[in-house]
């Protein structure tokens, strides 16, 4: 008989022929490392990955507080602030550079150079202790100095400080090296010239508008000060480095200097103004020249009062919350954010538009003011100008502030009070744009340039407000700018400096003031006059501003 096959999976008592992977588990046997080894190695693992986290999270501390040393020095050096630079330096320079010696190496550097601005830009994060910035120093005389300078860091006890070294003061200067100028030529100084041709700096009252140029270090002042590159030119000079020239440059001849300023005009307001204290602006409604200045018509910003009832009054009738047929309640005040807010002198007024604004009716123009609201009054005050940066020798700005948070505050600011400052020349331009038929010329002093022009309001809504300002001088509180044959449109304004809640007008408390343009219809002069203490805007402002309007139009 033939033998069976057997299966090559089938069992034999000898165990030939089995297949490993078909025995059940139990029976293979396995190599295992033991577990004690394992737990020891992942044990190793991961110490050595906290190990190396630390040294990263070390490193990366360090590189944090380089970095915020030389972001502290640039920027104090940017900003000129010698001592901020030195409380970073390394306590081993502050003992070789006591603070006074550091600030004047500086100081002298610069002055020698020329400097008028140094600007840092960071270059790449620190590394082993360098950060290399690229400086442009801009100069008067050697136009810019360019370089990187290759600044240091060191740590000491676990703070980082400035390595620092006297080359790092300008690009391109060496450790031992000093910065020294030698001037080889110098131009002639050009006059300063006013309206009329003579030299402005031979009238008297307007001595400090042509100020002083500097000279010894000091900065100067007015226009001098302002245009000293074009008056002065620019000398022929070398820049030294120890004894090397690294800059030359040849004479430059300076150019004259033609202002808007009259000298006559300006004898009349600093005449009018007397020795109150106070200023009297006038300029020309179509370009926005400045004819006159007087005392502190530029420095000296004060509440507005009334007189910025000329932008609320603007404000309300360009979006139509009222109309000149508009009618108001008589009463002596108004409430806003449930606070009395009354008349001077607790005066009962209202009516039209027309008279309200006459008569400078708060309870009238507070609650219209709320009603345009603190986005558009801001927005329409800077428009007239508030807010805007200063051009004018020695100018300061006129401000709104921008965070008027309810009814009460918005409607202060809209009669000139809360926190409103303005200067007389400010309030020259806002009068001299209604008189341009809404469109602002920005107030200049020197022919040559153009201090841009905007429409704030449109030509009928200037035309509004001229009419009713009219109606101010011919039969409200503006009666004293009337001039004989001449119509007069004006504003009166009575800035009270210290609250009274309605009661009688103390002329200390007050601040006077008053805005007006001539002829209303065919405006050739603005004129804003303000006296700091001195009462009632139409008792005392309005007479200064009729001699000025009288000289000013002859």
């Amino acid at each position: 008989m033939r033998r069976r096959r057997r299966s090559s999976f089938s069992s034999s008592p000898d165990g030939i022929g089995r297949v490993r992977w078909l025995q059940p588990a139990r029976t293979r046997r396995h190599r295992r490392r033991p577990p004690v080894v394992a737990i020891l190695l992942l044990l190793l693992l991961l110490a050595g990955a906290a190990g190396a986290a630390w040294v990263l999270l070390a490193r990366q501390a360090t590189a944090d507080r380089r970095q915020e040393a030389v972001d502290r020095f640039t920027t104090a050096w940017q900003r000129g602030d010698y001592p901020a630079m030195w409380r970073t330096i390394s306590p081993e320079r502050r003992r070789d550079w006591p603070l006074a010696q550091f600030a004047a190496s500086y100081r002298i550097a610069a002055q020698q150079a020329t400097v008028k601005s140094v600007d840092v830009r960071p270059g790449a994060e620190p590394v082993e202790g360098r950060a290399p910035v690229r400086v442009r120093v801009r100069t008067r005389d050697f136009g810019e100095l360019r370089g990187t300078i290759p600044l240091r860091v060191v740590e000491r006890d676990g703070k980082a400080y400035m390595d620092w070294s006297p080359a790092w003061r300008l690009p391109g200067l060496r450790e031992a090296e000093n910065v020294r100028r030698r001037v080889l030529a110098r131009p002639e100084r050009r006059p300063i010239i006013a309206g009329d041709g003579s030299r402005l700096d031979g009238e008297p009252t307007a001595a400090a508008i042509a100020g002083t140029p500097p000279a010894g270090g000091e900065p100067g002042t007015g226009l001098q000060a302002l245009y000293d590159e074009r008056l002065g030119g620019r000398p022929g000079a070398e820049l030294h480095f120890g004894r090397r020239i690294v800059r030359r440059v040849d004479v430059k001849r300076g150019r004259a200097l033609h202002t808007t300023l009259s000298p006559r005009l300006q004898r009349a307001a600093t005449a009018a103004l007397g020795d109150r204290l106070g200023g009297v602006a006038v300029m020309r409604p179509r370009s926005g020249a400045v004819l006159a200045m007087a005392g502190i018509a530029a420095s000296g910003p004060q509440p507005p009062g009334s007189t910025f009832k000329i932008i609320t009054l603007s404000g309300v009738l360009q979006t139509g919350i009222a109309s000149p047929s508009s009618g108001y309640p008589v009463q002596t005040g108004t409430t806003l954010s449930g606070v009395r807010l009354a008349n001077a002198s607790n005066e009962s007024c209202g009516g039209s538009l027309g008279t309200s604004f006459a008569h400078s009716c708060n309870s009238v123009f507070a609650p219209l003011g709320a009603k345009l609201g603190a986005k558009r009054l801001i927005r329409l005050a800077e428009a007239y100008g508030f807010n805007e940066r200063p051009r004018l020798p020695g100018e300061k700005p006129s401000t709104i502030a921008r965070d008027l948070r309810d009814d009460l505050a918005v409607g202060s600011a809209a009669i000139g009070q809360e926190r409103d400052l303005a200067t007389a020349v400010q309030m020259a331009s806002v009068g001299a744009t209604i008189a341009n038929r809404g469109v602002r010329m920005r107030p200049r002093i020197v022919r040559s340039e153009r201090g841009g022009r905007r429409r704030v309001v449109s030509r009928r809504v200037a035309g509004q407000v001229r009419d009713m300002m009219l109606g101010v001088v011919r039969g409200g509180t503006g009666g004293a700018a009337a001039l004989p044959g001449v119509d007069v449109a004006g504003k009166t304004g009575t800035a009270e400096l210290r609250p009274t809640g309605g009661g009688p007008i103390d002329p200390k408390n007050t601040d006077a003031w008053f805005v007006a343009f001539a002829p209303a219809y065919r405006p050739k002069v603005a004129v804003a006059v303000m006296l700091v203490g001195a009462g009632q805007g139409g008792a005392t402002a309005a007479p200064i501003a009729r001699e000025v309007l009288a000289a000013a139009l002859g």
